[in-house]
């Protein structure tokens, strides 16, 4: 039998990966001309690995699946002790460590570490914002969690589905279930190897899925390729603008699945430095203009360029797309400017990484409208010959992290496999 992989990102090619492993032959067309989707490492702007796309791994428990090829390959990592190595714009204007912030003030540290204590439960159709006021936030903290938590969920408050978060928060031990490490190797490092021996076909921009008996992929091309099943690892945004025509139209409660999920504007600004714009000791910022989120993955470093990268989502980066990249970037700057107290600050070089008009992804992650509570989960439900996987499809305490489109590639696999001889 053959099965046909829509998409050489994470999902892509962890379900090429498991289907070969069960010794079932997988062709992955990929858009691209490269593997890895929205997780992106180019060895080109600095002296150093620099993540375009998807930069950390969340966690250390056994779901995060990462760290099996992490130790398996000897892939070096570096932990982001929040704490202690980020500082922090205050609402009072104050700049202090993480860790002295949240000490000197329990409406921050509510809003980093989740602690809200016994509290009403959230209704499917609350959005984020409508929850956290209702439940006692000031709007202080409403600031500190909109240039926080949901920037790093890649959308406003409003379009975040409350119940998936608030259901986060009560599971939550704090901020140490979301520790984050960085592979200073470079993301490639595993995701090359992940792809090592696979059927990948770069350049395939599929056009249209025909799924009346077994399946039939035309690309834009005018390449044709046939499979007993496919497995569509599409980026939601790719499936909601209709770049691909599926025949027979996909089932409505798929349909209502996509259409209940939001792609949101995530976004990157690279800059390049020859020298320390902080201690080498300062790994991130967390600022109070936008962008609000600051990282370096050149903490510790005591010779070489220096790399800052701002991430921005939501409402921030609506405020900053419509500026072109040359003036986005001065406005980025102007804010590290700012936050670092440096007027005369200039970089080398810069880099825009702009996902929400990037043709094959239309967006950075996906993110669960209010009233959709159920929606990740329909999307990944079968329609044979069908079978769907990718981050959007993940459960929600997965979803928009690497490990959670590898657990939906692997999950999509076993569909197949446990099928069974129909195949």
């Amino acid at each position: 039998m053959k099965v046909l992989v829509i998409g050489a990102g994470i999902a892509g090619l962890s379900a090429a990966w498991h289907l070969r492993e069960a010794g079932i032959a997988a062709t992955v067309l990929e858009a691209r001309d490269r593997i890895g989707g929205r997780v992106w490492t180019n060895r080109d702007f600095a002296d150093i690995p620099v993540e375009f796309g998807a930069e950390l791994i969340h966690g250390r428990s056994p779901e995060v699946n990462t760290w099996r090829w992490v130790e398996q390959l000897g892939l070096r990592t570096w932990h982001w002790n929040k704490l202690d190595d980020s500082m922090i714009r205050t609402e009072d204007g104050d700049w202090l460590t993480m860790g002295e912030a949240r000490a000197a003030s329990p409406e921050l540290d509510v809003t980093r570490s989740w602690e809200l204590g016994d509290v009403p439960e959230s209704e499917n159709d609350e959005d984020l914002a409508t929850y956290l006021r209702r439940i006692g936030f000031s709007e202080g903290q409403m600031r500190y969690v909109q240039r926080s938590f949901a920037n790093a969920e890649g959308e406003s408050m409003r379009y975040l589905n409350a119940k998936a978060h608030a259901q986060l928060f009560k599971d939550s031990d704090g901020e140490d279930d979301y520790s984050d490490y960085r592979i200073l190797n470079g993301y490639d490092s595993y995701y090359e190897k992940l792809a090592e021996g696979l059927d990948i076909r770069l350049g395939s921009v599929v056009e249209a899925i025909d799924w009346t008996s077994c399946v039939e992929v035309t690309t834009a091309a005018g390449d044709v390729q046939r499979g007993e099943a496919a497995i569509v690892t599409l980026p939601l945004g790719v499936l909601q603008a209709g770049r691909v025509v599926f025949m027979p139209l996909l089932p409505p409660q798929k349909q209502k699945a996509i259409a209940g999920l939001k792609m949101g504007p995530v976004m990157k600004m690279v800059y390049l430095f020859n020298e320390h714009i902080l201690d080498p000791s300062i790994g991130a910022i967390y600022a109070k203009g936008n962008p609000p989120m600051w990282w370096s993955p050149s903490l510790g470093r005591e010779r070489g360029q220096v790399v800052w990268t701002a991430f921005f989502t939501g409402d921030y980066a609506r405020e900053l797309l419509p500026l072109g990249e040359a003036a986005a970037l001065r406005k980025g700057l102007e804010t590290l400017r700012r936050e670092v107290g440096q007027p005369d600050l200039e970089y080398v070089k810069a880099r825009w990484v702009n996902w929400p008009e990037d043709e094959f992804a239309l967006g950075g992650y996906s993110a669960c409208l209010p009233g959709h509570y159920d929606a990740r989960e329909k999307l990944a439900q079968p329609t044979p010959p069908l079978y769907w996987a990718g981050e959007a499809s993940a459960p929600h305490h997965l979803a928009a992290m690497v490990h959670g489109a590898y657990f939906t590639g692997q999950r999509a696999a076993n569909e197949i496999i446990n099928r069974g001889p129909w195949l």
